[in-house]
C-alpha cells in the first residue's frame, strides 16, 4: 500500500498543472504508480530491475536501474524535480544530494523508519534508523521545513518513523528590532 502521508502531502500542493515527480528507491512502485494517474509525469530510479520491470511501461513513469549507493554520480538532473518522495529508504553518505535535484520552490517528502523502530520490526540496524530529528539536522539548513513528524505510527503493523515536509526557497532573514 502506499504511504498515506506522502500522499495526504502531495495532495496539499493542489497541482494545477503537469510536475516532475522523483520517486528515489520506488521499490515495487507503491507510490509512482498510483500517483501515475494525476498531473505528473514521474521519474523511479531503484537498483532493482525486476521490481521496475512491473511498471517501467505504465504511462507517466520513466524508469531508471541504478544502484544509489555508489560512488557513481546518480543519473538524474540537476534542478528538475518539483518534488522528491522518498519512503522506507536512508543512505547517509549521500542523502544531502537530493537538494541539488530540486527546483527551486520545489518540495521533497521524506518518510523512513527512526530510532525506536528496532522494537517492532526491521530495520533493526541503527545504520538504517533515523536518529532524533536527523531529518531536520540534514536538510533543515537547506531547505525549509514545513512538516516534521517523529514518532508511533500505527497501521497494519506498529513502526517508529520520521516524516519531514520540506520546501526548496529563499530563507528571509527577518529583521531583529
Amino acid at each position: 500500500m502506499h504511504s498515506e502521508w506522502i500522499f495526504n502531502q502531495i495532495e496539499s500542493l493542489k497541482i494545477k498543472k503537469k510536475i516532475n515527480l522523483l520517486d528515489f528507491a520506488s521499490g515495487n512502485g507503491r507510490n509512482c504508480i498510483p500517483l501515475s494517474k494525476r498531473n505528473i509525469i514521474i521519474t523511479a530510479i531503484d537498483k532493482d530491475e525486476e521490481k521496475l520491470n512491473k511498471y517501467k511501461n505504465i504511462n507517466n513513469i520513466n524508469t531508471i536501474c541504478f544502484d544509489l549507493e555508489t560512488k557513481e554520480e546518480w543519473p538524474l538532473i540537476r534542478e528538475y524535480y518539483d518534488v522528491i518522495i522518498v519512503v522506507n529508504y536512508l543512505f547517509r553518505p549521500k542523502i544531502k544530494k537530493l537538494t541539488n535535484l530540486l527546483k527551486k520552490d520545489g518540495f521533497l517528502f521524506y518518510e523512513t523508519f527512526s530510532k525506536g523502530n528496532e522494537k517492532y520490526g526491521i530495520p533493526k540496524n541503527p545504520d538504517f534508523l533515523l536518529k532524533d530529528k536527523e531529518l531536520i539536522d540534514i536538510f533543515g539548513e537547506e531547505l525549509i521545513p514545513l512538516s516534521f513528524y517523529d514518532g508511533k505510527i500505527k497501521g497494519k503493523n506498529i513502526s517508529i518513523k520520521q516524516m519531514g515536509g520540506f520546501k526548496k526557497g529563499v530563507f528571509k532573514k527577518t529583521p531583529c528590532y
